[in-house]
């Protein structure tokens, strides 16, 4: 009796369950139709009867029909909204996920409120049936235990809801593993566009085949655990997980992507060049990578939020830039240019037609003397060197070798002095793999530094001790390596009368003391630098794409722009105290090992079972 008066009421949650089971065994849109329709009766006719009929009792009778055909109409709303609102506009440029979580959330909660209060309502009944005239007031306090689940449990759900979307946690490792320090919260929070981060690292249960499958699926939850901290600190930012090796579909926008690489991406204001997106790739493959992770992901999110930056190029003295070298198109610099492009930097030329060389345009960020060939005049020398002191501009510099400008009127402010002598690597090859990276911040993110920087055709710097008081620091950030040579006698080999050494490449000029002085002044600690490289030929369209050339320029290039609070974060590592034992302390614990702990266990065992006996004899 009592399941015949609760059949209608059973079958509408039972038709929700199994429609939720067999939502996907239909694959053509007419037997779809027909399954929702066939199943929408079943949930909604008890209602429908209940509200026909108006012989309903008690409100609480509807909680059944009512959960049931609210979460159906709840999932098929979300599974509607699995799709673009516009055609071409991206679902993650929209609200559309968020709206779906939500359904999402209400479709559990209205599904468990139908199942669970027809299991009690079945209860009570089969209690009050068997039960004397206490049945009605047992019936009465469960229906109370049951309004005031239905009342807690929303708020329940809320709160878990907001602590899963905000990422709630305490980070109780010694060190603070997984947190980021106060210095990156406060970089990270000023961050007001979308950010995503996409991290790709296969997961435990699909890692097979090579080694390094296995390592990356093992890190991937410390990973998953500080990149989820982002969110935390500011819901602008977005992490998704790809597996690279299983998930090719979604490789699409990352070409010649591979797992163990971190790529945060933003989205241009304004599309400069061929890529709608900016991007920064962190490589992490072990334990040791974690460590740094931090100063990494912070440094990559500054890259790709940077406002778009103005580059000038000069084009009056024999640069590598427009018209010039048109008949040498291997000698120009399009690729470096794209590259520019690429990370939002607007590229012009700096010719007559801008004033130069008489002045420098006010938006101009940073000017670029790509390889001059033709000497400056004094007018250019003034305008450039007004630019970097009063300005306090920054300016990329490359010489070239086989050219007339040497720029002595700028490295004679410094304790530098420029060579041109012929170096060689290898016998007979001009070219040079410069693989000796300094501690600074623009080769903190370079991978398999061993590669090197493909740098022909070039010079180098050294040390000038007739200057004792230079108007320029330099902070070196390229050399050579030992086991390169000044080529005297021009014979492509090592003779016994040359020797390899160590030569510097590249470095960074700073007006001494302007950092300092600024700081106080204006409260802008940027400074006027200068990048300057000894040689031209590794920019131009024939050597740019080898090794790491095109990353090191772009780190270069950032590194002007990149917020010097970035310098301030510490790397975590995680110290293993090591203790060493003397010969008696050996001894002692050996001793205690093998003889101390079994006696005090005999001895304990042993009072135990005489207290036993002596109860049992009194």
């Amino acid at each position: 009796m009592i399941w015949q008066k609760n059949l209608l009421s059973i079958v509408s949650v039972l038709a929700l369950y199994v429609y939720f089971l067999t939502y996907d065994f239909f694959q053509n849109p007419t037997l779809q139709y027909i399954r929702t329709f066939l199943f929408l009766g079943f949930i909604g006719f008890d209602l429908v009867k209940k509200l026909y009929e108006k012989n309903v009792t008690h409100v609480s009778e509807y909680v059944v029909p009512s959960s049931a055909l609210g979460a159906f109409l709840l999932f098929n709303l979300r599974n509607y909204l699995d799709v673009p609102a516009k055609a071409g506009v991206p679902i993650q440029g929209s609200s559309i996920p968020k709206i779906r979580d939500f359904l999402l959330v209400l479709v559990v909660l209205f599904s468990i409120i139908g199942l669970v209060y027809q299991i009690l309502l079945l209860l009570s009944a089969e209690s009050e049936k068997s039960q004397t005239g206490i049945g009605k007031e047992k019936r009465t306090l469960l229906q109370n235990t049951l309004y005031s689940f239905l009342y807690i449990s929303p708020i329940l759900i809320g709160v878990n809801y907001l602590a899963v979307q905000r990422n709630y946690n305490f980070d109780l490792s010694a060190i603070g593993k997984y947190s980021f320090s106060d210095v990156s919260r406060s970089i990270l929070k000023q961050v007001d566009k979308e950010i995503r981060i996409y991290a790709f690292y296969p997961r435990p249960l699909e890692s097979s085949g090579k080694e390094e499958s296995w390592a990356l699926s093992a890190i991937r939850p410390d990973i998953e655990i500080y990149l989820q901290k982002l969110a935390s600190i500011n819901p602008k930012f977005k992490v998704e997980f790809i597996n690279a090796d299983v998930e090719t579909d979604k490789l699409g926008d990352f070409p010649g992507i591979s797992n163990g690489t971190i790529v945060v991406r933003s989205i241009k204001e304004k599309r400069i060049g061929d890529s709608p997106f900016r991007d920064e790739k962190i490589i992490v493959t072990n334990k040791k990578d974690l460590e740094d992770i931090e100063r990494k992901l912070v440094q990559a999110v500054n890259a790709v939020t940077l406002p778009e930056k103005k580059v000038y190029f000069t084009t009056t003295n024999g640069e590598r830039f427009g018209s010039n070298y048109l008949g040498n198109p291997s000698e120009q610099t399009t690729k470096l240019i794209s590259i520019l492009n690429f990370f939002n930097y607007n590229v012009s030329a700096l010719g007559l037609n801008e004033g130069f060389p008489g002045k420098i345009p006010e938006d101009a960020d940073v000017v670029f003397l790509a390889g001059p060939t033709v000497p400056y005049s004094e007018e250019a020398q003034k305008t450039i060197l007004e630019f970097i002191e009063g300005k306090r501009g920054q300016v990329v510099i490359t010489i070239d070798p086989f050219g007339k400008e040497n720029f002595t009127w700028l490295l004679s402010k410094t304790k530098l002095q420029f060579k041109n002598e012929t170096l060689r690597q290898q016998q007979g090859r001009p070219e040079i793999v410069a693989t000796n990276f300094t501690a600074h911040p623009i080769n903190e993110t370079l991978q398999r530094k061993e590669v090197g920087v493909v740098f022909p055709y070039a010079g180098y710097f050294e040390k000038n001790p007739t200057i004792a008081d230079a108007k320029f620091s330099d902070a070196n950030i390229l050399e050579s390596g030992y086991n390169v040579f000044i080529d005297k006698n021009k014979n492509d080999k090592l003779d016994k009368e040359e020797s390899t050494n160590n030569f510097i490449f590249g470095t960074i000029l700073t007006i001494a003391n302007q950092e300092s002085t600024n700081a106080k002044e204006s409260g802008d600690i940027k400074p006027g630098r200068i990048i300057i490289f000894s040689g031209t030929a590794w920019l131009t369209d024939r050597y740019f794409l080898y090794n790491l050339n095109p990353t090191f320029f772009t780190n270069t290039m950032n590194w002007l722009f990149q917020n010097p609070l970035i310098q301030s974060i510490i790397p975590k590592k995680e110290e293993v105290p090591v203790i060493t034992l003397t010969s008696k302390q050996k001894v002692i614990i050996w001793s205690v090992g093998l003889f101390g702990f079994p006696g005090f266990i005999s001895i304990v065992l042993s009072l135990y079972v005489v207290s036993i006996r002596r109860k049992k004899k009194e």
